[in-house]
């Protein structure tokens, strides 16, 4: 049977690895070329508004904007750690790679991460267009193909939330492995084959989940490649290196290695963070039970995406018939797809694919509290949409009217497409607005409530945030997360005693829970049980990953406090060491130095490598301004620099700070400008009365009284041994 552009169905348009036999007249190209132009006006214009949307308040703040190794931009350490250890539960070094670079070009504004995302899946589009039409030479299944995946609202959660990066950068180095394997079948070498595992490690530093790659890449060489011995419409010419089934697996050996050492790792490491859900909460039966239930689900949302949610509960119960019932479709199907190979290979592509890419993310291994989710399909769904799109067109390929009928659908179709995913996009503008939509569209459910009071927390309605967290605890007890948030908020709203009561609940659910641990301490703390904080941070610092370093910062302020100096500076170095992203660790750390005498070199140099991370901090610039012109440590004064720096403080300030006009009058007297100094004092002094810095005021007064009689001012008081000279 020919195909309505002339070409055989289901097989390649010449032996040779799917490669296109002339790339056409320079109409036909410049058809394509307008086409794939309107597809991506087309696409951009879907999603433009993520460019509008903020943070949501799941992942977004652990991947990227409270993240102390993303903060800090691009640096050599962050690389480090994320090369070592885990990101939000997985390890794709490559996304937090990409998140450090989005900080450094467009600091911590959402709107340059969005469009990041955005630019991703735009040419992640184009490209999906691309490969298909070199894999297949049929253009306009291709660019059909390419229109229905990128215009679909089923993307939105993969492109409009920031945190989601890894689905739309592995997304780019799987398209880009397939054509390098199209190119290393039609002309076989060492470089070209080292470009196909290089372009599958990339995607798993990514995301994890293109562990199925590899058996992607079986599928494509029995169609439309042709190269299975005896197999679905094998070519047979120079470049399309015909094997047996056994041969084709064995020739990707090195593929299979690097997704099983991928999936080891992922494993292991979801273990080790604590993501895994335990079987004893989620029983293998039902596992498998919502396995098979979602992929219909997947099935129906990508028929008719009418009430798509950023997070669908597993299901309460499982009807054991409606669970036959898809067991047995996915068994029908999969063999009349099979059955009909020889005539129609792409049905048996396009369905195993399909099944295939999808196993990682059926909960088999149950990460997280959801039953399914929409990023999930961002590659499986190809393919569905080649064994739709090709399917459909063979029927019509003799029917001229149909296809007319048909294209003029497919516009339709493409066109309520891009309007619906234009509005779900506006619902992930902010944390509230999309998890009140998931609320309606999902019902209660214990994380909606709990995302949403801490949404409301976020905006300081506390009350609203009570409620919610109180009735995520109603609805799932044993959640702890929502105990936790909820005990966070009594804090902050004053009811401590009842902050500690949950904290408590939780430990005792999960005695080391580091987040209750740090809570519990904290409100002990401030209620004055050092030592038993003291006991509840040690326990938190025994937990790996970021809160150990949170536990040891804290553990070594309450040792200080209990009049222990020394280890507890110690500890906080080691906090510190732990975790140096950024500026505060750093700044929190000299600080602590300061208030003991002999340890203002050490200080400054914290200082230091906090400017180093971020060179427009205000608190460390006038930080080490003020050390620097007043340490009573003569090897650490450096009177010139200070000016400079208190100078920088000032103008990063606004010049309304009356603690920074302070510290240059200082810096200024330093450098022995005395009458410049008391100018400066006068103004700094004038600030703190009219804010009411009463104490401040009090002690520029004394400070200005020695620039008056042109002596610069020294920290005599810490130098003698007690808490620092200033306010």
């Amino acid at each position: 049977m020919r195909r309505a552009d002339g070409r055989v169905s289901g097989r390649p348009p010449v032996a040779g690895a799917g490669i296109p036999a002339a790339r056409g007249t320079r109409r036909s190209r410049l058809v394509r070329s307008l086409s794939l132009a309107i597809l991506a006006v087309a696409t951009f214009a879907a999603f433009a508004g993520v460019l509008r949307n903020g943070w949501v308040l799941i992942d977004d703040p652990g991947y990227v904007y409270e993240n102390p190794h993303v903060t800090p931009g691009l640096t050599l350490d962050g690389l480090r750690w994320f090369l070592h250890q885990p990101h939000g539960g997985n390890w794709h070094p490559l996304t937090s790679l990409s998140h450090m670079l989005d900080v450094q070009l467009f600091g911590l504004a959402p709107a340059g991460h969005h469009a990041v995302n955005l630019a991703l899946h735009l040419l992640n589009v184009l490209l999906l267009v691309m490969v298909l039409y070199r894999f297949t030479g049929a253009w306009w299944r291709s660019l059909l193909v390419g229109a229905l995946f990128g215009l679909h609202p089923l993307r939105v959660e993969s492109v409009a939330w920031v945190a989601e990066r890894k689905d739309v950068l592995s997304g780019l180095f799987f398209l880009l492995t397939l054509e390098a394997w199209r190119r290393w079948v039609a002309r076989p070498s060492a470089g070209r084959y080292a470009l196909v595992v290089a372009g599958l490690a990339l995607g798993l530093m990514s995301k994890p989940m293109l562990v199925t790659l590899p058996f992607v890449l079986v599928l494509l060489d029995v169609w439309p490649l042709g190269r299975l011995r005896g197999g679905w419409r094998a070519a047979s010419g120079p470049g399309a290196s015909v094997r047996t089934f056994a041969g084709l697996i064995a020739e990707k050996w090195p593929l299979f290695a690097l997704a099983a050492a991928s999936a080891a790792v992922t494993l292991l490491i979801q273990r080790q963070s604590g993501a895994v859900m335990a079987p004893a909460l989620l029983g293998w039966s039902e596992r498998a039970a919502n396995a098979l239930l979602s992929y219909w689900r997947y099935v129906g949302m990508t028929l008719w995406p009418g009430a798509l949610s950023p997070f669908y509960p597993l299901p309460a119960a499982v009807n054991p018939v409606a669970v036959c019932a898809a067991a047995a479709g996915l068994g029908v199907v999969t063999v009349l797809a099979l059955r009909r190979g020889r005539e129609r290979p792409y049905l048996a592509v396009g369905w195993l694919w399909y099944l295939g890419t999808l196993v990682p993310v059926l909960g088999l291994v149950q990460v997280g509290m959801q039953g399914h989710a929409d990023r999930y399909t961002y590659l499986p769904v190809i393919g569905l949409l080649i064994a739709t799109v090709w399917g459909l067109a063979d029927l019509l390929a003799a029917q001229r009217r149909a296809q007319r009928v048909a294209a003029v659908g497919a516009v339709l179709v493409l066109v309520a497409l891009g309007v619906v995913t234009a509005r779900q996009v506006a619902l992930w503008k902010d944390t509230r607005t999309l998890f009140t939509h998931a609320r309606r569209v999902t019902g209660e459910s214990v994380v909606v409530e709990q995302v949403l009071g801490s949404a409301f927390e976020a905006d300081s309605q506390r009350v609203e945030a009570i409620r919610h967290l109180r009735r995520a605890v109603e609805l799932d007890p044993n959640y702890v997360r929502s105990r936790v948030n909820l005990g966070i908020v009594l804090v902050r709203d004053g009811q401590i005693d009842e902050a500690v009561r949950q904290f408590r609940r939780v430990l005792e659910l999960q005695p080391m829970n580091p987040d209750a641990l740090f809570n519990l301490g904290l409100a002990v703390q401030g209620q004055g049980g050092l030592a038993e904080a003291e006991t509840l941070y040690r326990r938190a610092a025994q937990r790996p990953g970021d809160s150990r370093a949170l536990a040891l910062r804290q553990l070594g302020i309450v040792v200080v406090l209990q009049g222990r100096a020394e280890e507890g500076l110690e500890l906080m170095r080691q906090a510190t060491a732990l975790a140096p992203g950024g500026p505060g660790p750093h700044v929190l750390l000299a600080g602590a130095l300061l208030t003991f005498p002999g340890h203002d070199a050490e200080a400054a140099e914290h200082l230091r490598l906090a400017l180093r991370h971020a060179p427009a901090n205000g608190e460390a610039l006038n930080a080490l301004a003020w050390l620097l012109a007043t340490s009573p440590d003569p090897a650490v004064r450096r009177a010139a620099e200070a000016v400079q720096l208190a100078e920088r403080a000032v103008r990063a300030g606004g010049g309304r700070d009356p603690s920074v006009l302070d510290t240059q009058a200082a810096a200024e007297a330093a450098a022995g400008r005395t009458g410049v100094a008391a100018a400066t004092a006068r103004r700094a002094l004038e600030l703190a009365e009219r804010t009411h810095a009463d104490t401040l005021a009090v002690a520029i007064r004394g400070r200005l009284a020695g620039y008056e009689r042109g002596r610069a001012w020294v920290d005599s008081v810490r130098a003698a041994g007690t808490s620092p000279g200033r306010p």
